[in-house]
């Protein structure tokens, strides 16, 4: 009789957890988790960011109110444009360490600069893009972006700026963009 009872108990687990992978892997699928990457060769962009500097580790609270302060400026009218991160592959930050420009990409060439903060104009003969169109939550990390975009450079003989530009779109979507030396 116990044999029985124990062959139940396991078959209850067995079924509960293909059910649980069965949903989770469902709930993957439709926040476009198999998608693949698009990627893009791009001439000549030149882009104008407002924002500023952030120097420090992964977690900043300071990096997390810069970017709530952005999406406020965008809010509120102040500046027209998409929020933008700049993040720099430097070798002499610790792994913790981040170094980034947080602003917005203007869409406008003359625009009224809020007081502190700063202008970064990035220029770029040949860019190579990727687009995000899945959900947050199933985006790829940076890293495999960045070495997707890497051999795609290769593939043409060129080598590759130690920043990445990320356009952050209100649908959730994202361009990281990496430009050619």
């Amino acid at each position: 009789m116990p044999s029985s009872t124990q062959t139940k108990k396991y078959f209850y687990w067995f079924a509960s957890f293909t059910a649980l992978f069965v949903i989770l892997l469902t709930i993957y699928f439709s926040l476009g988790g198999l998608e693949e990457i698009e990627t893009a060769v791009s001439k000549n962009n030149s882009y104008s960011l407002a924002g500023k500097e952030v120097f420090g580790k992964l977690s900043s609270k300071e990096e997390h109110f810069l970017f709530e302060e952005m999406k406020n400026l965008i809010a509120d009218g102040s500046l027209n444009g998409t929020l933008a991160i700049v993040n720099y592959n430097n070798d002499t930050l610790d792994n913790y360490e981040v170094h980034r420009f947080v602003g917005i990409l203007l869409d406008d060439e003359v625009s009224m600069i809020p007081a502190g903060l700063e202008i970064l104009e990035i220029e770029g003969e040949t860019t190579f893009q990727a687009a995000l169109t899945m959900h947050p939550l199933v985006m790829p990390n940076t890293r495999k972006v960045e070495s997707k975009l890497k051999v795609l450079a290769d593939e043409r003989g060129l080598a590759l700026k130690n920043y990445t530009l990320e356009k952050l779109y209100q649908d959730n979507s994202v361009i990281v963009e990496m430009f050619a030396k």
